[in-house]
């Protein structure tokens, strides 16, 4: 029974964020070979503080993962709001 155009024949597919087995898989032989005693001893041997932060600053994304960036909003010049509520009676 062939599937209609535009619809999955798993509807409800894997969650979203989940990781695959190969993609488990390729994460443990990398962290394994990447040794982390090597890396620190490589960051210690920088002397200048401008290039440690920027070294950092480049393996932080593969330590906390990759963030999307931000769209910056435009700066505009504020609004007022006047509610009126109706005039309160006296009695």
């Amino acid at each position: 029974m062939p599937f209609k155009k535009g619809t999955s024949g798993n509807p409800i597919g894997r969650p979203k964020g989940s990781v695959s087995t190969t993609t488990k898989l390729i994460r443990e032989h990398i962290s394994q070979a990447i040794d982390g005693n090597k890396i620190m001893e490589m960051l210690n041997k920088i002397e200048n503080p401008t290039e440690y932060i920027n070294a950092l600053s480049k393996l932080l994304p593969y330590v906390i993962g990759k963030k999307k960036p931000y769209e910056e909003i435009e700066e505009s010049e504020p609004i007022t709001i006047i509610f009126d509520i109706g005039n309160k009676k006296e009695n």
